[in-house]
């Protein structure tokens, strides 16, 4: 299913880098300016100097905060989570002496939080998810940063923030007060698409797909017509796995799995329980009994699913734009192989279209009660200064520790230009074009030289091509971007009461019975009664909550 699939690493964090005033007691001046205004009433520097995005502190302030490790070979030779590139800069720059209450490994850190949480001594600077978000200002335990945001954040933040409507802060925004700041990338990196070995195409003589109808026959054609060359019955058409990769098949049917729709009556539906679902079902569940799936697949993790793709056994992938990372191990080995990313493609005369959700990457707020609220803002100016703005050029390095390019992950607080690499396409095709990269940024540059390495026999780079060049997963994604034909996630919001004790039943009885059909176990009928038990096991009561938030927001 979705979530599963888009767990696994995606662009913006796996090659992206090779991804006012305190308001204490009412008042309205930061630490900066009362000690300037102090000393030198008559000849006080502007207000907007001594308050600017990355105004220095003087005296420092302290700020308390949390970590989760980030591994050794992000850190710079001699430096430590508590004392790295990123916590001298900010004592530096900033004048703000970072310090963590603790630091634990990842797959520890919401468990440490919620524990942190529970015991009522919070740090400084909360870095949290939105369940914990929710609950922290329920207890009305987060500062207000509507008059800090606009006040300190940055143009370049500010400009971040903007993007899709202002998506990023809505899950965050309460009565029209910004509570918490986000990391947000962007939903169209979630974008779905179809994988396709061209190079079967080719050698069957099979035209590049323009319906779901040309889909399923290749698919049916890379089973039965020996696509491989070696006189075996070998091959399947569509890659699956027990998690269920079918988004982008059942979107050729209109169906939106996971997720939160309109209907014509403007109530929010899920849509997973719409009869288009079923019908993508059915079809399924007729190429499994053709032989076109894997019969195994219901019991096959994804690396274990993938190791027959990477063995030549595979046509098509209904994956998203990060697919190319996981067939590099086959194109090393045989640079024929030509996997080719396509949109989504309908069953019927209604343009198909991909399904889009709003990537919460982390939650950033203040305690209430804390002195500076302003130096969580100035933080994250400091941040995409350093990586995106204009001192990245000459100190972005220093601040990825170099070959490494993982020292980003140390940064306190981070954010990531939202939907910045179908923005780097746009680039690197048209440098590609032109051999004029004078107007390109940073990061494009680097795309467009891998694509040039690549081009000069070096396979190892391969996936840069796939990704950004001219027949890439970010050129589908700017085509349903062009055409609108994304489909957005309606609910952006914590999750609800009900989905945090019934979704993870949902879900099991989901798979299962999917499973189960696909199989043929079960009649594609059973569809209905999975419809009717997902409604009495909470999904109703969910839709109900679900409703009530969109309508309150």
């Amino acid at each position: 299913m979705k979530k599963n699939s888009k767990a696994l690493p995606v662009l913006a964090t796996a090659i992206v880098f090779s991804l006012v005033l305190s308001a204490c007691s009412g008042g309205n001046s930061d630490n900066s300016s009362k000690n300037s205004a102090a000393a030198k009433p008559d000849n006080a520097a502007p207000t907007e100097m001594q308050g600017g995005p990355l105004t220095k502190y003087d005296p420092p302030i302290k700020l308390r905060s949390t970590m989760a490790e980030t591994g050794k070979e992000t850190l710079g030779q001699g430096d430590t989570y508590s004392n790295n590139v990123w916590t001298r800069g900010y004592e530096n720059e900033l004048g703000i002496k970072v310090s963590y209450d603790w630091i634990v490994p990842g797959a520890n850190y919401d468990e440490k939080m919620n524990v942190t949480m529970a015991s009522g001594d919070l740090p400084d600077l909360l870095k949290v998810n939105m369940v914990q978000f929710e609950q922290l200002h329920e207890a009305g335990m987060l500062e207000d940063l509507t008059p800090y945001f606009d006040k300190y954040a940055s143009d370049l933040v500010k400009g971040y923030y903007q993007e899709e409507d202002g998506a990023g802060l809505k899950p965050v925004t309460k009565d029209n007060k910004l509570y918490a700041l986000t990391s947000f990338g962007g939903s169209l990196d979630s974008s779905d698409m179809v994988w396709i070995r061209k190079d079967w195409l080719d050698k069957l003589g099979l035209a590049e797909p323009k319906s779901m109808q040309d889909i399923i026959k290749i698919a049916e054609d890379f089973t039965l017509k020996d696509p491989d060359g070696n006189g075996k019955k070998d091959t399947y058409g569509i890659f699956m796995n027990k998690d269920l990769p079918i988004n982008a098949f059942l979107l050729g049917y209109h169906a939106y799995l996971e997720t939160w729709i309109k209907n014509d009556k403007g109530e929010i539906v899920n849509g997973t329980i719409q009869p288009e679902v079923k019908a993508g079902l059915a079809e399924l569940q007729r190429l499994y009994k053709e032989g076109v799936l894997d019969p195994e697949f219901g019991v096959k993790e994804f690396a274990k699913a993938m190791e027959d793709v990477n063995a030549g056994k595979t046509g098509i992938m209904f994956l998203p734009q990060w697919a190319p990372f996981q067939v590099m191990n086959m194109v090393k080995k045989d640079k024929n192989v030509n996997w080719v990313p396509y949109p989504v493609q309908s069953i019927d005369d209604q343009p198909a279209k991909t399904q889009n959700h709003l990537g919460i990457g982390g939650v950033f707020a203040i305690r209430k009660g804390y002195e500076h609220p302003e130096a969580l803002i100035k933080l994250l100016n400091f941040q995409a200064e350093k990586m995106f703005g204009e001192s990245a050029t000459k100190e972005r390095a220093s601040y990825l520790n170099g070959e490494t390019g993982l020292g980003f992950q140390n940064a306190t607080v981070s954010n990531l230009p939202p939907n910045k690499n179908v923005k780097a396409q746009d680039e690197v095709e048209q440098a590609l074009k032109t051999k004029d990269t004078s107007k390109m940024g940073l990061e494009a540059k680097l795309f467009y030289q891998d694509i040039l390495d690549y081009r000069s026999g070096n396979l190892d780079k391969w996936n840069m091509e796939r990704i950004f060049g001219p027949l890439s997963s970010q050129s589908v994604i700017k085509y349903y971007r062009d055409h609108n034909l994304i489909v957005m996630n309606e609910f952006i919001y914590a999750p609800t009461k009900t989905m945090n004790s019934k979704q993870a039943t949902l879900d099991k009885l989901r798979a299962e019975t999917f499973v189960k059909i696909i199989y043929g176990n079960l009649p594609v009928d059973a569809f209905d009664k999975f419809v009717a038990d997902w409604k009495k096991l909470g999904g109703d009561e969910i839709t109900k909550e679900v409703n009530e938030v969109v309508k309150g927001n």
